[in-house]
């Protein structure tokens, strides 16, 4: 717990000292060319990426008001905004239906909270319950079960809270995302830990956990290429056999093409295609245990947002 805890704290120490593309909706105008963007804006993002290492396929789409809450220009200013509205996530495994909000004060930094109701449909072996959180719990091994018979449906709620806080010198940026998770299956028994796919680990049901992405990125008007660094673990404290041996770390590349940026109030814009490879440095399973050390985790998506409509001053 101690390592997930200075992680988190970490990232909130970057303003002392996201996975997120194309949603920002960041202007690119240099600041003499600067144009606000609309008081109000009913703004949407989707993305769409399949993984392997371990295997994923999701949608994320958002929409919602979108207000600007600074009229100043400047680097710390540019829009500035506050949103609240709907968010869904689908797989062929699970779904996530609910409400999103985030605040963004500064340009440097965003607030961003989550609740979603989440149905799993009892496909690819969800779900799968163990006692302990130090259970076996390889690709194989949930086949296995899943052979057996012992996966099934559930429901449940989600909860995230996080933020993000970037920086930006010349053509390299620098951002850091951290999110805290619960998903509360209300199961038959109490402590007990199940597989959650998107996290690839054992999630203590109604427990947290901590994800955390840092991107090292350069970037152009259309090109932003990098390393992204994750990091996530249980924030459950259940001792010294749990405390930080679960962790887990990948790293690699990001590439990221942007075709265009027509601005705000365009319906369809910053469409974005994007790879990531990451090759897991700790994992109970994918580090030569039981797959190859060699195999990293691929992603590759694309992302758009728009404006459905926008208002003046």
């Amino acid at each position: 717990m101690r390592t997930a805890l200075s992680v988190a704290l970490s990232s909130l120490l970057w303003l002392v000292g996201s996975p997120a593309f194309a949603e920002d909706g960041e202007a690119s105008a240099e600041e003499e060319e600067y144009v606000p963007p609309p008081k109000g804006r009913i703004w949407y993002s989707n993305a769409t990426y399949m993984r392997v290492n371990p295997l994923g396929l999701i949608n994320s789409h958002r929409v919602g008001l979108r207000r600007r809450i600074s009229k100043k220009s400047g680097i710390l200013f540019n829009d500035t905004h506050a949103l609240i509205g709907a968010s869904a996530l689908v797989t062929p495994a699970w779904a996530r239906v609910g409400g999103y909000a985030e605040v963004q004060p500064l340009t440097i930094i965003k607030a961003f909270a989550e609740v979603n109701h989440v149905s799993y449909f009892g496909t690819f072996d969800q779900i799968l319950t163990w006692q302990d959180q130090g259970a076996e719990y390889d690709d194989a091994s949930i086949a296995a079960r899943g052979d057996a018979g012992e996966a099934s449906g559930q429901r449940g709620w989600t909860m995230t809270f996080g933020g993000t806080l970037r920086a930006k010198v010349g053509p390299i940026a620098v951002r850091n995302t951290a999110q805290v998770t619960s998903i509360d299956l209300a199961l038959d028994q109490e402590g007990l830990y199940f597989y959650d796919q998107f996290f690839d680990r054992l999630a203590p049901d109604a427990g947290w956990m901590v994800w955390n992405d840092l991107d090292v990125l350069y970037m152009n008007d259309n090109l932003r290429l990098g390393v992204r660094h994750t990091f996530t673990d249980t924030l459950d404290g259940n001792g010294a056999d749990t405390d930080g041996a679960m962790s887990h770390h990948r790293v690699g590349p990001l590439f990221a093409w942007q075709f265009r940026d027509d601005g705000p109030g365009t319906k369809f814009n910053q469409p974005t295609v994007f790879v990531l490879a990451q090759w897991w440095a700790r994992h109970p399973y994918r580090t030569g245990a039981k797959q190859p050390a060699g195999l990293p985790l691929i992603a590759v998506g694309f992302a758009f947002n728009g404006d459905y409509k926008t208002t003046v001053d």
